[in-house]
């Protein structure tokens, strides 16, 4: 055992506690578990593809009853590595309860160990298909968040927006045309990122649409004209119900 209480995998102690452990000896068994938790928690997140804690994850007792029965099952006199022997059976054990449990998105995508071969080609095409899922879905929200905060200076909340985008079609399709118009003229987008206003005179004179009118639809003009004059806010135009309507 090292200085920080931890048993070390290359000492010949172990062995001693794994043999003690199988031939019944409780502290022994509690003593290995209790130093080898961090290495069951990091095979087990590594396996699952993402960050697991004790007191929340299924998949830790999954792999904490996988361990105990490494411990029964290890032959000390073997030549293996424990450590190496502990988390094949982990691996085996959480791959069983994926399937059990429909849960292909938390495998790994390069597994552990090289020489374990758990996981089918049917695994592994969910499970990449799935990161790519979460990795876009973690950039929308990361670009969705930087929108709301841009939308937050102009006095527009998310929220109102659904209340404030116009129920008829040809309403819409207006202020769609409004839109268009203004991202056509720079100077006008430009005066309207200075000045947090929408130039609803200019636009008057422009498109011929009522100043009623465009004060009405001045929140969804703004929110549409942000998503189509910002490169960064370009992906929302695929992903929001506020822009579908331009691809009608």
């Amino acid at each position: 055992m090292n200085n920080s209480g931890v048993i070390n995998v290359h000492e010949p102690i172990l062995k001693d506690f794994l043999l003690s452990a199988q031939n019944g000896d409780t502290l022994s068994r509690e003593e290995i578990i209790k130093s080898h938790k961090n290495f069951i928690a990091k095979v087990s997140s590594r396996i699952c593809n993402r960050y697991l804690t004790w007191d929340n994850d299924d998949e830790l007792s999954i792999a904490l009853m996988a361990f105990n029965e490494a411990i029964d099952s290890f032959d000390p006199q073997g030549g293996a590595a424990f450590e190496s022997f502990a988390h094949t059976v982990i691996r085996r054990r959480l791959v069983d309860y994926f399937r059990k449990e429909g849960k292909h998105k938390y495998l790994s995508l390069s597994p552990m160990n090289p020489e374990d071969e758990e996981l089918s080609i049917y695994d592994l095409n969910n499970s990449q298909e799935q990161y790519r899922e979460e990795k876009s879905n973690a950039q929308f929200a990361e670009v969705m968040e930087t929108y709301i905060h841009a939308l937050s200076e102009y006095g527009v909340c998310i929220d109102d927006l659904l209340k404030v985008s116009p129920k008829h079609r040809d309403s819409k399709q207006t202020l769609i045309r409004v839109t268009m118009t203004l991202i056509q003229y720079p100077h006008l987008v430009a005066q309207l990122k200075k000045h947090k206003l929408l130039p609803i005179k200019e636009l008057e004179l422009t498109t011929g649409v009522k100043r009623k009118v465009l004060e009405k639809g001045r929140r969804y003009i703004i929110a549409l004209t942000l998503i189509l004059s910002e490169p960064g806010f370009y992906p929302l135009k695929t992903f929001t119900k506020i822009t579908t309507d331009l691809m009608e």
